[in-house]
């Protein structure tokens, strides 16, 4: 059953009735951002103010590293994060077609290239399809999205929550939670989303110029106190895209109050333009929560001890003097005095205080060493998972890094499904293709399937180094051993279908047959060309 909210109020008071529901989450967002990328989700006024607000970059260095390996494999520069495939459905038909082909074939002589035509057809199918997706690469490339894919990965990862916008033919545009507004159902489906933007008059087309200035004077309550707008004149537009009962999102639109016209724009769900991202979505929860807000305990950690070990460094830094008062050393002139002067008094007349801060500024260093490592490896900084010894192999750094990004595995599924997948279909309609009525569908291979061939890589590297094992058993205890057996027994704990690549037990009798054969044969041929040099030896004493 469709979901419609009343679209008859303001959008202005529309955008105000949802801001009372998330301005406790932006007030936390701010603070993530004030720990890791300040300049991602800033305060509300920080203009001319600088702001790296932290004390250690380690939170920085954090985003910037998970978010561009996140965008790197979900959205590879190399090739396109997803492949154009005919649907099972329409594979069978054209088999059944083939094969119906094929029987024809047997009766009438002019149907016995059937099957080649369909094997052509489908051939230059795969090479139309192809050309989609070179197509999809360079559309992608032109409105330089992978720039604006790093941008809401960070905002994913400090606020939990980031929209994109792909206008059609012009670059993606990234809004945080200061623009826009979103409204979910308890299942988590998008039932509302509202955008606001503020732009001069401007930089409005000229057509939608004649818009604002025609209404704003039909409608005094709404007009400026110039009487009309003027170019610098900042304009707030209100974007609102709702569910109506039809199934589809309905564009309502308007600048100050002014109702502009959308043409009716109407999109399905999942060619929707607009894509409301979260990392991680609590069920009833109308935005989601990121990635910084699940370490923040240390995150806090981190600030704090590193505040304190600025402090005591400071101190130890500030040196003071002590002078002996029954010291006869003028204060003044010693301090006015040249290097390698003479002064009348004695050892220990001066000397310096002594701020015994050490161990405790030892001690604020191990803390923040403890949670920066902790920090570090959640967001899967390779220096951080190494261990700490003089020779560390490559294997182990690799085994680490693998397991690790794993772990994450749940966020790559979650995006693929909420992000790849509708990238995917929003991409092919806008450079005009719509496979869906020729049961052709885009099918992400990035992300998380591509996690998963590196796992089963991994699976096959430890099923061989368990075989190898057998190398070490003595001999008569190896006779004793079923291979075949054995080799089961290690693939299935380790998780490795080696049915696919392993002989059958007729496979393997047949090449020991035709080994056997092979065999027979080339000792016949040694016996008969023994036999030939038997005779011609014999034939030569004859003459």
């Amino acid at each position: 059953m469709a979901i419609s909210v009343e679209t008859s109020k303001m959008l202005s008071n529309r955008w105000d009735q949802l801001t009372t529901k998330v301005s406790s989450v932006i007030n936390k967002c701010e603070e993530y951002a004030r720990w890791t990328l300040p300049g991602v989700f800033p305060p509300s006024s920080t203009e001319n103010v600088e702001l790296q607000l932290h004390k250690d970059s380690l939170g920085a260095q954090c985003v910037n590293h998970l978010s561009n390996k996140v965008i790197s494999t979900l959205f590879p520069a190399q090739r396109l994060f997803f492949r154009l495939y005919i649907s099972e459905q329409m594979r069978e038909q054209a088999k059944a077609a083939m094969q119906a082909a094929q029987a024809q074939a047997a009766t009438d002589p002019q149907m016995a290239d059937a099957e080649a035509q369909l094997n052509g057809a489908m051939m230059l199918a795969e090479k139309e399809l192809a050309a989609v997706e070179r197509k999809a690469a360079d559309y992608m490339d032109m409105v330089a999205y992978r720039p604006q894919a790093i941008t809401a990965a960070k905002l994913l990862i400090i606020t939990g929550n980031a929209l994109l916008f792909n206008p059609r033919g012009k670059p993606v545009q990234v809004y945080n939670l200061r623009n826009y507004r979103v409204l979910r159902d308890l299942s988590g489906g998008v039932i509302e989303i509202m955008t606001k933007e503020n732009k001069a008059f401007e930089t409005f087309a000229p057509e939608v110029q004649v818009q604002i200035q025609t209404l704003n004077k039909l409608k005094p309550k709404h007009k400026q106190k110039s009487g009309q707008y003027e170019n610098t004149t900042d304009v707030t537009i209100y974007t609102r895209i709702v569910l109506e009962d039809d199934g589809k999102f309905h564009v309502y639109q308007s600048a100050d109050d002014i109702e502009l016209d959308t043409d009716g724009a109407v999109f399905t769900a999942d060619k929707l333009p607009w894509i409301p991202l979260t990392w991680n979505l609590i069920q009833g929860e109308d935005y989601g929560r990121g990635l910084v807000e699940e370490y923040s305990g240390a995150f806090h950690a981190v600030n704090t001890l590193n505040g304190s070990l600025l402090n005591i460094a400071a101190i130890m830094g500030d040196i003071k003097f002590l002078v002996s008062p029954q010291s006869l050393i003028d204060i003044v002139q010693l301090n006015n005095s040249p290097p390698g002067s003479y002064h009348p008094g004695k050892e220990g007349d001066v000397s310096t205080i002594q701020v015994d801060k050490l161990q405790d500024a030892r001690f604020i260093a191990e803390m923040i060493e403890r949670h920066e490592r902790r920090v570090a490896q959640a967001f899967l900084l390779n220096s951080a998972i190494r261990r700490d010894a003089e020779r560390v192999t490559a294997e182990e750094i690799r085994q680490d890094a693998q397991e690790l990004e794993t772990s994450n595995g749940g966020v790559y599924s979650r995006l693929a499904a909420t992000w790849q997948q509708q990238q995917a279909t929003v991409l092919l309609d806008q450079i005009g293709f719509d496979g869906k009525v020729l049961g052709i569908t885009p099918k992400i291979i990035t992300g998380m399937d591509s996690l998963s061939r590196i796992g089963e890589l991994d699976n096959i590297r430890m099923m061989i180094s368990d075989l190898a094992m057998l190398n070490a058993v003595p001999e008569d205890i190896r006779r004793a051993i079923k291979p075949a057996e054995f080799l089961a027994v290690v693939g299935t704990n380790r998780q490795v279908d080696f049915g696919k690549f392993t002989k059958t037990t007729g496979e393997l009798t047949a090449e020991i047959e035709a080994e056997q054969q092979k065999m027979m044969e080339l000792q016949q041929n040694q016996a008969q060309g023994q036999a030939q040099v038997a005779a011609t030896r014999e034939f030569a004493k004859g003459a």
